[in-house]
């Protein structure tokens, strides 16, 4: 019955042509509402009401509409049986299915949440009762009216309110109201007015929560008063009561909800803290963005990789953060997501790079997954650090083209050595067959055949030593070794041939050495030798006219270094700009094989770069083709302890040999038949004395019983090997025997072989096939003449007057040290004042060790100071220290050491004294 009265009122409403459409929509409004009742008989009531609001006019209506809605409401949420639903859902579906609403002002403030509603009423209710005054005086020109009135009319905007001091200011204004009015109208006109507004809104709007707030703005002048009609204190006890009542029945039906839940909230943290771990301690950075980009998660493996903390990044945008060409992308991606549902960044893998804030740049693998939630999209993005991984791509890349390169330049050189290695071993293979023809008929012919065997196989020598030189380079097996050498010699030595094959060529070749050069340094001599032999050759190489200048100057000097600039300057063809950069890398060559081929490997020049910088050095090279070029290097060197004079520098310089080796006896030591021929028909050309042994045993007996001048010795033979022979004659109790000097001769060119050889006591070391001219050398250096001990190079020098008073100093004999160092007063002072500084400390270790009969450190000293006392000329003294080292190694009796020390200790106190003495007169 009660649904069909509701279709006459709604097909009453529909028919009537004259009907509005706002009132059709009230009337369908009131029909959904009482369509959720699920028993109309509890309803009678709400029936009748909504019988009488079907009468109103369509202002009362909207007047009237709130109070009739939350009767419906309240029937539907607490007296449904079937149906319960709660006050949020229906209205849900209200402001949903019925927008026309949302002009009610009215109305639409039951949607708003309680905080809000309390506020609207407020305002609403204290605008209502100015509105009233105004209607009983006919107008408030009051300015302070003026103004709340105006105030209570605007709209809240409640994104930017403040709701605690909002309701203070409601407050003050009410009693500014009461205060304003009630004294141009009276306490009982502004009380009615009051009364009256109140009862409105009661009849409207009781059922909210929020109402109760409208006591906050009643003055409490008007709450005091027991006026009729008035709801008293007691009827607002029992309406709070309701709403407790009310909350207490909500609140059992909670509770059995609450309990049933519980252990799900249990268990939702749980899984929310695994969850929260999971993502802390992931491999990948996580950040989860709003789809306005707004940053709501930042884990910790995100903070690390981007070297942002979490509350540096949370609630800002993340476009802030991004490059600018990624931020456009993200945009554009969540924007196109959100419209389309797809897009080619979001569940997709890709790679891109982001700043830090310090500016390093970190490559990433990103990941962007989106989330639809009920109200928006969020948009978590995983990513990885891949920079390291980047670098091994970039590296790998380089690699790759550096192998590619290297690839075609090693196909180059291995076609073009094939072609330099045949081409001398064709010319050798060709000339020995016209040798073993030969009837020897025609010794010049035969000689210049000769001589071009010898020119090719010296040829394809410097190929195989450059090539030699470059894999102990690329392998890292290169080492340097330091030594004193004579870096003015070593220049000459070069120049000599270096300047015939410049005359040959009819170029000038020139040396210039600044004079502050010193003689001797430390370094590796054969390192210097090799690259200066690369650079004047090619220079002389590439150098048709005009001349080649090697220049040395000094750079840097430190208290125990030198550094030495070496340019190699050629007014030669020139290298074209363009390739000036290419010159160094291996296997390169300028000028490739054709009309005007240069041969060579295309090694030299990157050897030279390489044992360069392995010194500590830069090889740079400036050219300009048809004008020529600059090669210039430094090596920073450790000084010398051994001096020169000027007459040795120049000496060495003149370039005049003053000495002849013909008339000398060798020794060759040499288990190969071919060998001993070769070196036996070289050393005959030079008028020397050969004698030839097969292994050590066979020497060591020849030199027992004949004199050599000097010994070649191979490293490897059977029975007895060089070392073993050269060590044992070293120890050999023979004066003459032990100081014959030895050349090891090798065909192995690695460093070991040479320490070894130089550690078994031999003076030289050679590499097979033996050069002549290096040979030569040797030999110059070793000629009797110049023997004295054991000494390498001794050059003749001219008498000269002594500097030294002799009768002066009555226990030394200053005479080795005046001709070795060719009356220099200052090296011989240096040596003198060496011997006073460091020669008492000694000498009293001595005498401790003596007196406490310590046989080791007696002999140990002594034979340290009898080499100092021998080069000054304490010939009794070193006889003195002679014994005492021989009686200490027998642990003879320490009666006889005491008494030969006594001896020397006797002689000692006027030794010093002398020796002071000696350098006052030098310095004078």
């Amino acid at each position: 019955m009660i649904a069909n009265w509701f279709k006459k009122i709604i097909s009453k409403n529909r028919i009537d042509p004259t009907g509005n459409k706002e009132e059709q929509d009230i009337s369908d409004l009131i029909n959904f509402l009482w369509k959720q009742i699920d028993i109309p008989a509890n309803a009678t009531n709400l029936k009748a009401k909504a019988k009488i609001f079907d009468t109103y006019s369509l202002s009362k209506k909207k007047e009237f509409l709130p109070e009739l809605y939350l009767l419906f409401e309240e029937h539907i949420v607490e007296k449904n049986i079937i149906n319960q639903l709660s006050s949020k859902i229906i209205r849900d579906k209200i402001i949903e299915r019925y927008a026309f609403l949302n002009t009610y002002e009215n109305f639409y403030l039951i949607f708003q949440s309680s905080s809000e509603q309390e506020l609207t009423l407020c305002r609403t209710f204290l605008f209502s009762v100015l509105v009233k005054s105004e209607e009983l005086v006919g107008g408030n020109n009051d300015p302070k009216i003026v103004n709340i009135k105006n105030y209570l009319h605007t709209d809240y905007n409640f994104k930017t309110i403040d709701l605690i001091k909002e309701r203070k200011k409601l407050l003050e204004y009410s009693t500014e109201i009461f205060q304003r009015i009630k004294n141009s109208l009276g306490i009982n006109a502004i009380t009615n007015i009051y009364l009256l507004i109140y009862k409105s809104y009661f009849q409207s709007y009781h059922l909210l929560d929020s109402f109760t707030g409208i006591l906050n703005v009643i003055p409490e002048e008007i709450l005091a008063k027991d006026l009729i009609n008035f709801p008293s204190k007691q009827q607002m006890l029992k309406m709070l009561q309701k709403q407790l009542y009310s909350m207490e029945e909500i609140n059992e039906r909670l509770t059995k909800e609450i309990i049933e839940r519980k252990k799900v909230e249990e268990d939702l943290k749980h899984i929310e803290h695994l969850n929260t771990t999971i993502l802390e301690t992931a491999m990948d950075g996580v950040i989860l963005v709003n789809s306005n980009g707004t940053v709501l998660n930042w884990n910790n493996q995100a903070e690390n990789i981007l070297e942002l903390k979490r509350e540096e990044t949370i609630g800002r945008s993340v476009y802030s953060l991004v490059p600018r060409k990624l931020r456009y992308a993200l945009q554009n991606s969540f924007s196109n997501y959100i419209k389309t549902g797809t897009d080619e960044l979001i569940n997709k893998r890709v790679e891109t790079s982001v700043n830090r804030i310090n500016g390093t740049v970190v490559h990433i693998e990103l990941t962007i997954i989106a989330i639809k939630t009920k109200e928006d999209f969020l948009f978590n993005a995983f990513f990885r650090d891949i920079t390291s991984k980047k670098v091994i791509d970039n590296e790998i890349r380089e690699a790759k083209v550096i192998a590619e390169k290297s690839a075609k330049a090693k196909s180059a050189f291995l076609s073009n050595m094939s072609h330099e290695i045949r081409t001398p071993l064709n010319v050798i293979l060709g000339l020995t067959g016209i040798l073993q023809k030969s009837d020897f008929s025609t010794p010049q012919v035969d000689k210049k055949n000769l001589d071009g065997i010898q020119f090719s196989a010296e040829n394809l020598l410097v190929l195989i030593n450059d090539i030699l030189d470059f894999s102990k380079i690329e392998a890292g097996k290169l080492t340097l070794h330091n030594t004193d050498f004579n870096v003015l010699e070593l220049i000459h030595n070069l120049s000599r041939g270096f300047r015939i094959k410049a005359d040959e060529k009819g170029i000038d070749y020139t040396v210039d050495i600044a004079p502050e050069v010193p003689k001797f340094i430390i370094g590796d001599q054969l390192r210097l030798n090799q690259i200066l032999i690369n650079l004047l050759g090619n220079a002389i190489k590439f150098t048709h006219e005009g001349k080649v200048t090697i220049e040395i100057t000094v750079g840097k000097i430190l208290k125990n270094q030198i550094t030495l600039n070496f340019a190699v300057k050629d007014t030669g063809v020139g290298i074209p700009k363009d390739k000036l950069a290419s010159i160094f890398e291996s296997f390169y060559q300028v000028h490739k094989p054709g009309k005007n081929k240069i041969e060579g490997t295309g090694l030299g020049l990157s050897i030279s770069k390489q044992l360069i910088e392995l010194q500590g050095g830069k090889l740079k090279a400036k050219s300009k083709p048809g004008i020529g070029s600059v090669f210039q290097f430094s090596i920073q060197y450790t000084k010398s302890q051994f001096k020169s004079t000027e007459k040795n520098q120049k000496s060495i310089i003149s370039n005049q040999d003053t000495t002849d080796i013909s008339g000398m006896r060798v020794l060759v030591v040499e288990d190969n038949k071919m060998n001993q021929f070769f070196l036996k028909q070289l050393l005959l050309n030079w008028n020397i004395e050969v004698h030839l042994a097969e292994n050590g045993k066979i020497a060591l007996e020849k030199i027992e019983h004949s004199v050599y001048d000097l010994i070649l010795m191979d490293m490897h033979m059977p029975v007895m090997d060089g070392p073993e022979t050269a060590m044992k004659i070293r120890k050999s109790p023979n004066a003459a025997i032990k100081q014959i000097p030895i050349i090891a001769c090798s065909a192995d060119v690695f460093p070991e072989s040479k320490k070894k050889a130089i550690a078994s006591g031999m003076d030289f070391y050679l590499t097979k096939p033996l050069s002549e001219k290096a040979l030569e050398e040797v030999l110059f250096s070793l000629q009797p003449k110049g023997i004295k001990g054991r000494t390498s190079i001794k050059m003749e020098v001219s008498p000269v007057k002594n500097l030294v008073n002799s009768s002066s100093i009555k226990t030394c004999d200053l005479s080795f040290l005046k001709k070795t160092f060719d009356n220099d007063k200052e090296i011989i002072q240096s040596v003198l004042q060496i011997f006073i500084d460091e020669t008492p400390l000694d000498y009293q270790k001595l005498k401790d060790a003596v007196y406490q009969n310590d046989m080791v450190t007696s002999k140990q000293i002594a034979h340290k100071l009898k080499s100092s006392f021998k080069t000054i000329g304490l010939s009794h003294q070193t006889q003195l220290l002679q014994k005492i080292e021989q009686n200490s190694a027998q642990n003879n009796d320490s009666k006889v050491i005491l008494e030969l020390f006594k001896q020397l200790e006797e002689s000692f106190p006027q030794i010093i004294k002398d020796i002071k003495l000696s350098i006052k007169e030098l310095d004078s």
